[in-house]
C-alpha cells in the first residue's frame, strides 16, 4: 500500500480532497475511489518502471479517443496541468497514477436475470465499435504505442516438468499456430484484450467498458476469443462439457450477431475464434503460475483440479471446455 503522503500528492494533482478516498482492492494495481464536486471517480495506482509511462498515456490517448468517437468507456479526466498520468517515486519504487470517471450501472451477476442474449449482443455490438474505430486510431506520440501480441517468455523452472510440461506445450503450440497468422488492418489493431463481463457494467440495458490496462495489437478474433471463454467460465448455466459447449455456441450466436453489426469479421477470421478460447484457457494456467514456487501446498484446491482436469483433456487430445465448436 502507497503512503498517505503519496495519496495526497495524487490528489493535489487531480484536484479531490484526499479524504475522500475509499481504498477498493490491490490485485494488479492499486485501485481507489473518491469523490469530486459529488461525483465518483475511481485512481489507479501501477506499479510500474518508469520506462512504462508511455505505454500508460498510450492506453489513456487510445481510451479517451474512443469516447470521443461515442464509446462508453470509463474516460480517463486530466490533472490540473492537462496531463493524462502523473508519476511518483517512494521507496525506490514508481507509481503512475491515472484518474477515471466511475461507470455507470452493476456488475452482471447482481442481477442475474440479466445475464442473456440481449446483453450478449449489446456486448459484441460493443466491441465490434471499439475495433471498427480501432482501424483509425493513431497514436498521438510515436512513442504511445502499446505492445503487439507475443508468445510468453516463460522463465519458471518449475513448469518445465511434469504436468506442468504438458501445459507448457500446448501452450507453445498454440502459440506457434497464432504467430504464424495474418495480419492486416482488417484484422488486427489494438484490442482491449480482458473485455470479460467483470470490465464492465451495466445499465439499463447499455454498458460501459473499464480496465483497458492490458490493451495490445493483436486480432480481432483474439478479442473475442478472450470475450467469449471468459463467458463460459462465468455464464454457463452448467458446468458440464456439453452444456459449456452448447451454452458458448449461442453465446457467440448472439455475440457475433452484435458485434456484426459495428465491424466486418470475415469467415475466415470467424472460424478461428474457437481456437482463441483454447488459447486464453491454457494462458490462464500460466497468469497464476508465473511466480509459483514449485510447492503444490501453496495451490489452491482449484488450481490443483484444473490442472487434473487441463491435462487429461490434452492428452486425450481435447479442446478446453465451450472450445469444441465450429463457426
Amino acid at each position: 500500500m502507497v503512503s498517505r503522503e503519496l495519496l495526497a500528492k495524487v490528489a493535489e494533482s487531480f484536484e479531490f480532497d484526499v479524504d475522500t478516498l475509499v481504498f477498493i482492492s490491490h490485485s494488479c494495481n492499486e485501485v481507489y475511489r473518491f469523490t469530486k464536486n459529488d461525483l465518483l471517480y475511481i485512481l489507479r495506482l501501477s506499479e510500474k518502471p518508469f520506462h512504462d509511462v508511455d505505454n500508460l498515456k498510450a492506453e489513456l490517448h487510445w481510451v479517451r479517443y474512443l469516447a470521443e468517437k461515442g464509446v462508453r468507456v470509463s474516460l480517463p479526466i486530466t490533472t490540473k496541468d492537462g496531463k493524462l498520468t502523473t508519476v511518483y517515486n517512494e521507496n525506490d519504487t514508481w507509481f503512475i497514477a491515472a484518474v477515471f470517471q466511475m461507470a455507470p450501472g452493476i456488475v452482471f451477476d447482481r442481477e442475474p436475470q440479466i445475464w442473456g442474449p440481449s446483453l450478449f449482443h449489446t456486448w459484441g455490438e460493443t466491441m465490434g465499435e471499439i475495433h471498427r474505430l480501432t482501424k483509425a486510431y493513431e497514436p498521438a506520440e510515436p512513442s504511445y504505442k502499446r505492445a503487439e501480441w507475443s508468445a510468453a517468455k516463460i522463465n519458471n523452472p518449475n513448469l518445465f516438468q511434469g504436468n506442468y510440461r504438458i501445459l507448457l506445450d500446448k501452450l507453445k503450440s498454440l502459440e506457434g499456430i497464432i504467430s504464424s497468422l495474418p495480419k492486416d488492418k482488417e484484422s488486427y489493431g489494438l484490442i482491449h484484450y480482458d473485455f470479460h463481463p467483470y470490465n464492465f457494467l451495466v445499465d439499463q440495458g447499455d454498458i460501459t467498458v473499464f480496465d483497458f490496462d492490458d490493451a495490445i495489437y493483436g486480432w480481432f478474433a483474439l478479442d473475442i476469443g478472450v470475450a467469449a471463454a471468459h463467458a463460459v467460465w462465468w455464464g454457463s448455466p452448467n458446468n458440464d462439457r456439453k452444456s459449456k459447449h452448447e451454452f458458448s455456441k449461442r453465446f457467440l450466436n448472439e455475440f457475433l450477431t452484435g458485434y456484426l453489426r459495428q465491424n466486418h469479421l470475415n469467415q475466415y477470421w470467424i472460424g478461428q475464434i474457437p481456437m482463441f478460447m483454447d488459447y486464453r484457457n491454457i494462458s490462464s494456467f500460466f497468469w497464476w503460475l508465473h511466480s509459483w514456487d514449485g510447492n503444490e501446498v501453496n495451490l489452491s484446491e482449484f488450481q490443483k483440479i484444473a490442472i487434473v482436469n487441463g491435462v487429461e483433456l490434452i492428452q486425450n487430445g481435447l479442446s478446453f471446455d465451450g472450445c469444441d465448436i465450429q463457426l
